[in-house]
Order: C-alpha cells, then structure tokens, then sequence
C-alpha cells in the first residue's frame, strides 16, 4: 500500500470497500446515510482471510486518493436537475414492469426531471414514497436479468455483443433507465464487473491480474487460461500454432513474434479487447443512454471511485447491529399496559433478528427492510424520515398478521407476543404472502 494511504488518520477517512479506496468523511454526519458511511461493517478480518472475488481485478491498483462524497455528488445533481413539487403520474403492470417503464419513458411527454408517482394497476394506495422505492428496485433487477444485454456471474456482469439488441437501442434503454432511478434516489445495477466499469470510466486498469473465470464465454475462459499457463517456449510455441491467429484477431499481431516475458501484457490485451474493445458501440449506447439524462454518466466518468459502489458489487449484507440502528420505536408512555405488552413484543422481535442473523431461518434483514420500506438498503441519500415500529392490539378472537407502510416506513407489530417462534411464524408469514403495496 501507499505510504501516503498508510498515513491517512482513522477518523478523517472510510475504507471505501476495495483495496485503497477512500473518501474524505462529511464534515457533517447526517442521519440515514447509506450503508457506506453511517451504516459501515468493520469486516477487516474477514478481508485478510480473503477478498470478495469480484474485486480480484483491483487487488494490486492502486487508487488515487481523492476527496470525494457520493452524497454530495447525487445531492447536487438532483439539486439542479430534479423538479422541486413536480411530478409525473407512471401506471406501471406489475407483471410487465419493465415494458410498462420503457412506454412510460417513451412517451412524448415524458419528463424525466419530474419526480415520478407511480400507480401500480389493481392495487389502490397514493404513492407517498414506498411504491416508488419498490418500483425502482423492481426496475433495476429487471434491467439486469430481462433485457439481455447482460451477461455472467450474478453481481459481475458484461455487457453482451448482441447487434439485434443494439439495432433496437436496448442499451440506451438500459442505460436511460439507470439513470432516471438514480437521478430520483433508486438504486443503480452495482453488479458491473470492475474492470469493465473501470474501462468504461476512461481508466486502464491492470488486467494482467484478471480472473478469467468470469468470463461469461466457457471457451474464452478456457482460451484466456491456456495464454496464463504458458511457461515455457514449448508452451509459447504450442500457443502461437493452436491460437495464434485467434489472439491476433483480438488485437495482438505481435504474437507470433513475442516472447515468454510478454505474455502477462498479451493476456491483459485478450481481455481488454473480450471484455471492452468487441462491445464498444454496445458501451457508447449505453453511455448515451445515461447522459440523456442530466449528462449523468460524464458526472460518474469524472467521479468514478465514487460512483464505485452504484455500478459495481461492494455491498455488505446487513447484520442485526445496522438493521436495528435504522429503526426508531414508537412507544406508549412508560408504567402504561400498552408499554409493558410492546416490551415482550420487542424481547421477542429481538430473539426473531438473533434467529435471522444466526441463519437459522430464510428470512433476512433485506427482506424485512423491503418488506417496511420497499428498498433492500439505506438509499445514498438516506431516508426522508427515520423508519420506525410501532404496535397494535389484537381484537379478541381476531389474528392479524404483522403489517408495514412502505410510504411511512412503518412495521407495525402486535403487542404481547411473548413467544418468539409465535412472533418469528406470523411474521415470516406476513412477509412472504406481501408481494405489492397495501397487499398484507
């Protein structure tokens, strides 16, 4: 590491997530911040056992050190471009999500600036927030999984070298679609691979060191390792005769002429051409894509290390500590019946959070916070207002399911619960039979 890195004082700077990224800290803390900042998970000692493998290709760059705050970027971004009271009604089918979001942002008429008031067919409710968390997120997995201008492992993806697509303008789509939920505080993809998020920001990244594992192409993976294992001259000789014309059609003539101690810079060209150089046009629709929208992608171009953890996979699963530091309780007043029957409940809520964060159940803290608040993470920006729990009575004879306002981010419980399994089933029931807004 860098000395001017190891001097970098503990209180003043944040490991960003990857090998020697960081970012200065607000001056001022504000409450609700992302999982970035306010939200951070000290697993130092599970990164010295080892690092995620998506960030294989960063292990030995190093970043410049540079001051800047995603917040503030995005904060100053909506600033300028998002409309202060003006909004736009988007009719949105559940079960066509994403075809319904690209009529919507084809319209005529359509105004990305103005905050979007999403109506979900058959389901009645005023957006006040949680159908366009839920809406956005829905979105975003869509644009990853649906559109076919993906590929690879899930969180480490390329774009694909598909003419039909491009002929169709699916990757300005795509990138269009990003941008409008980032621009009104959704989530972006973040499961670009590294590399190819660097590539795409202008940076040359260091791709000697990149795992050909991930390649999406099982025959390209296994040509990119057979240019990593030659070692000898009969291994070079053997490559320049199976695949020397195919390494040349990837942008490298020199090979047949290149020796054992090229090869490393050779693989680096094998994959910069696979992963970048084939899908240019595919990555400038793209782009296109996202600066039709407010020039968004020149912001990330120009602020890369800071956009690292919207496009690529740096998130850390939530744990029972930063889940319950979301959440505010809405208590009766103390010496009250009401209180002493909310305390059991919520000896009981803490017991549930323990089975969770134990694996000893299928629900996870991501579901419970989609479940409350229609997001599976603390937005960059952070909340409008601290989520919260409060309580209900059961009617005699009557078994109401725990039950949340996405809009008012509020869980509601019921008091008195002072079994945690009885506690733990109810509520696992009430988030696995919720699949829409107003639905338990």
């Amino acid at each position: 590491m860098d000395a001017d890195v190891e001097s970098l004082h503990s209180a003043q700077w944040v490991n960003a997530g990857t090998p020697e990224v960081f970012y200065r800290r607000s001056r001022l803390e504000q409450p609700n911040r992302n999982s970035f900042n306010d939200f951070l998970i000290d697993d130092s000692d599970e990164e010295e056992e080892g690092k995620d493998e998506a960030f294989g290709a960063l292990e030995s760059y190093v970043f410049p050190v540079e001051e800047v705050d995603l917040a503030v970027l995005l904060s100053d971004f909506r600033k300028e471009f998002v409309s202060d009271g003006l909004v736009s009604n988007i009719c949105i089918r559940r079960k066509k999500l994403l075809e319904s979001a690209i009529k919507a942002i084809s319209r005529v008429t359509f105004c990305w600036n103005n905050s979007p008031y999403i109506e979900f067919v058959g389901e009645d409710g005023d957006d006040m927030g949680g159908p366009q968390r839920e809406f956005f997120r829905l979105l975003m997995i869509e644009v990853q999984t649906s559109m076919g201008i993906f590929e690879g492992k899930a969180g480490q993806v390329f774009l694909t070298y598909d003419q039909a697509a491009l002929d169709g303008h699916k990757y300005f789509q795509a990138g269009r679609l990003i941008a409008w939920s980032v621009a009104h505080g959704g989530p972006c993809i973040k499961a670009l691979d590294p590399s190819l998020y660097q590539l795409m920001c202008g940076q040359e990244p260091q791709l000697e060191q990149f795992d050909c594992s991930v390649l999406p192409d099982p025959d390209v993976q296994s040509r990119a390792k057979r240019i990593l294992q030659c070692k000898t001259a009969e291994d070079l000789s053997a490559l320049q005769q199976d695949l020397g014309d195919w390494i040349s059609e990837c942008g490298v003539p020199g090979i047949f002429s290149a020796t054992i101690g090229e090869i490393p810079k050779i693989y680096s060209y094998v994959v910069k051409h696979y992963i970048f150089l084939r899908t240019a046009k595919m990555v400038n629709q793209f782009t296109e894509g996202m600066n039709a929208f407010g020039k968004l992608w020149d912001l990330v171009r120009n602020n890369w290390i800071a956009f690292l953890p919207c496009f690529t996979n740096m998130r850390t699963p939530l744990t029972k500590s930063s889940f319950k530091a979301i959440f505010k309780y809405e208590y009766s007043p103390r010496g009250t019946n009401h209180r002493e029957k909310e305390e059991d409940t919520i000896y009981s809520w803490e017991l549930v959070l323990n089975l969770i964060e134990d694996k000893l159940t299928e629900l996870t803290f991501e579901d419970l916070l989609i479940f409350i608040t229609g997001a599976d993470e603390v937005p960059t920006l952070g909340f409008p207002n601290k989520p919260s729990i409060d309580f209900y009575t059961q009617e005699a004879g009557v078994r109401r399911l725990p039950y949340a306002s996405t809009c008012a981010m509020t869980l509601f419980l019921p008091r008195g619960i002072t079994e945690e399994q009885e506690l733990h089933n109810i509520l696992n029931q009430s988030v696995k039979d919720s699949w829409g807004f107003l639905k338990v």
